[in-house]
């Protein structure tokens, strides 16, 4: 069976903590912000992802045509990817949680909107860090659903990053899947 397009494997190593602020998300009114600190790479990422020819502080390679929020670099580029995918095939909208088995189909309720900010410092408390410094990353989600899946589909390819079908559209991050 086909497994479709291969995911990019920086984004995967974000999952657990998108799983986690999207939960936060989801429990809270729709339109609400919930937010976390995304820390710098370490150097074992830096080196991990080096050797697959990635620049984790490289800039963000946005795949959005025209005005895209900026995510600064292809770190936090990635992490805004992880959450779109938890997001798309393991949010429920019924318990309002996340699924432990992926969706047979994408989910189709809620509009997730994600904000990267600036650099927050630690925050020290008597000598020690209580807060680790990192780039602020916000999430809510907006109403749409239906709607925006209409407006998606009605685009033509050439504006999409993914087909109908689940190809890489004309707008797709990356000119082949073996640049992953």
């Amino acid at each position: 069976m086909p497994r479709g397009p291969a995911r990019d494997p920086v984004s995967e190593l974000f999952d657990r903590q998108a799983r986690q602020l999207l939960a936060r998300t989801y429990r809270l009114p729709r339109n609400a912000w919930a937010g976390v600190r995304v820390p710098p790479p370490s150097r074992n990422q830096v080196s991990w992802a080096a050797a697959r020819g990635i620049d984790l502080h490289g800039p963000d390679n946005a795949s959005t045509e025209g005005a895209h929020y900026d995510a600064r670099t292809r770190w936090l580029r990635a992490f805004v990817r992880s959450l779109n995918y938890q997001h798309k095939w393991y949010s429920d909208a019924r318990g309002g949680g996340l699924r432990t088995e992926k969706r047979t189909t994408p989910a189709s309720t809620g509009a997730l909107e994600v904000e990267v900010g600036g650099w927050l410092a630690p925050v020290m408390r008597e000598g020690s860090i209580v807060t680790a410094g990192g780039n602020g990353v916000r999430v809510r989600l907006r109403y749409g659903g239906k709607t925006a899946r209409r407006v998606v589909q009605g685009m033509p390819d050439s504006k999409r990053i993914w087909t109908d079908e689940g190809n890489p559209g004309a707008r797709f991050s990356y000119r082949s899947l073996r640049d992953w």
